[in-house]
């Protein structure tokens, strides 16, 4: 993770102090791109140092041998297929045959000519921000980070080619850590074999091919139509993982956190997050300088988290979009040409199932393109919507006590409510038949009044299915008797 931080930190402040120094200079030259890059690998140090990087503790099924065995296996067969994947696609990413010039993707053919194009321009010294090498008349409207970096490398004297082909490789690197550090094997797994049932056409012809590529699939492959060809996802994707990584820490693990008696509430955010804030602003003020979708996707978390959070954190994620507003703004303002750009963002309902080469019955189009993803979003998402009801509730009605009922309880944690339970069943075991089955009687109407005035206070407190709350009440009222 220090190494992730620092080499993001290096590219970002390294691109946005050319673009400062390019814009008061009249553009790059050779004197400010080995400034920028001074200031930006001295930046690079620092979040080197003040990034942690504890890793999650294992889970008791993960630390048996048989379970280290199959993620290990599961670690290096993804691995192994995107080390293929990057070496195959990026080594050979721009190549002579002969007296002709090749690129190894026909889907890199145009995208990767407009690369070259943009970072010769920048290269050339072109005030900041450049008009549009293509277009007359209008500003230069794409979000250019990358290029700019590589330009910067253009100016102190490495190759043109050589440098695009380190920065895919490392990119790629970045991006294979920053998918393995979110989601372990399946996340890298996931971003290599998406797609829906195309690829099966192997089994039927035993050929390497690009089965997605073809003109009536409509889900391309995201690592050969995406991230080879924008180059702008090779930061994009591991810095944008790297912010979520650095959120789910920050408000979720410390919340978890927060629980335990020897925490303050105010110390629950940040304790286990390991980007400095310093490193987490920069990295999503300045996202649209390099990928403007992702920071539009990045936005939109924030706007989830802060819109369902509490109050502290809403003041955190408040402070870091105050603070990254104005800079932000000036880079959306920056590549869509003050933005008179309209059309980065566009509603279309049934997405491309209607166009002319993609058009196909509805259930055929989107099993083709995903398969079985979306009925099993829907079923995962069921599931956790279940899981984290009972998760809730549970505990809430195990905290009924037979001879009072404190309100407080009911959020009282399992422990509590075992406690309660041990309380109810030693009462109920008298020494006598007679006796146990009077108190049993007893126990029972009190419970069950109790449960109702329970059931009660928990549907006004909150949006709680009541049906549910009075069947697990009832079940829970004939084990403790």
């Amino acid at each position: 993770m220090k190494a992730l931080a620092a080499g993001l930190t290096l590219v970002n402040v390294a691109t946005v102090s050319a673009v400062l120094l390019g814009t008061v200079g009249g553009g790059l030259r050779p004197w400010n791109a080995v400034v920028s890059l001074i200031i930006a690998g001295a930046c690079a140090l620092v979040a080197f140092w003040q990034t942690s990087d504890a890793l999650p503790k294992a889970s008791p099924e993960s630390a048996r041998p048989v379970g280290r065995r199959f993620a290990r296996l599961a670690f290096w067969i993804v691995a192994g297929c995107f080390a293929f994947f990057a070496f195959r696609s990026f080594c050979w990413l721009l190549f002579s045959d002969g007296n002709q010039l090749k690129v190894q993707s026909p889907n890199n053919l145009g995208d990767l000519s407009l690369h070259i194009a943009y970072i010769k321009n920048f290269a050339a010294g072109v005030p900041l921000w450049p008009e549009n090498p293509i277009h007359p008349f209008s500003y230069l409207r794409y979000p250019a980070g990358t290029d700019i970096w590589n330009a910067l490398l253009l100016l102190v004297g490495i190759d043109l080619t050589r440098g695009l082909i380190w920065a895919g490789l490392v990119g790629s690197l970045a991006s294979f850590y920053a998918l393995y550090r979110w989601g372990g094997a399946f996340a890298v797994a996931g971003f290599l074999f998406n797609g829906g049932l195309a690829g099966f056409q192997i089994l039927r012809t035993w050929k390497w091919l690009d089965y997605q590529g073809d003109k009536t699939v409509a889900w391309k492959s995201l690592p050969l139509s995406m991230f080879v060809t924008q180059r702008g996802l090779l930061y994009a994707l591991p810095a944008g993982l790297l912010l979520l990584y650095q959120w789910r820490a920050k408000y979720f693990q410390g919340a978890a956190a927060s629980k335990q008696p020897s925490v303050k509430n105010d110390e629950r955010f940040g304790s286990s997050a390991p980007l400095p804030f310093w490193v987490e602003i920069t990295l999503y003020a300045t996202m649209p300088l390099f990928h403007l979708h992702t920071f539009i996707a990045l936005s939109v978390v924030a706007a989830f988290l802060f819109a369902f959070g509490d109050s502290s954190l809403r003041k955190h994620l408040g402070t870091l979009v105050a603070a990254a507003f104005l800079p932000a703004t000036f880079f959306v303002w920056s590549i869509t040409d003050h933005f008179q750009a309209k059309s980065l963002l566009q509603w279309k309902p049934g997405w491309v199932q209607a166009s002319a080469d993609f058009a196909a019955p509805f259930f055929s189009f989107w099993i083709a393109n995903f398969g079985a993803f979306l009925p099993l979003v829907l079923a995962l998402t069921a599931q956790a919507g279940d899981e984290n009801r009972k998760a809730t509730w549970i505990p809430c009605v195990n905290c009924l006590d037979a001879q009072r009922f404190d309100p407080d309880d009911a959020m009282a944690p399992v422990e509590a409510g075992q406690r309660v339970t041990e309380r109810l069943l030693k009462r109920a075991d008298d020494a006598t038949e007679e006796a146990c089955l009077t108190n049993k009687a007893t126990l029972l109407g009190s419970i069950e009044k109790l449960t109702d005035e329970a059931v009660d206070r928990m549907y006004a407190a909150v949006d709680a299915d009541r049906p549910y709350l009075l069947k697990v009440a009832e079940m829970d009222v004939a084990t403790y008797v």
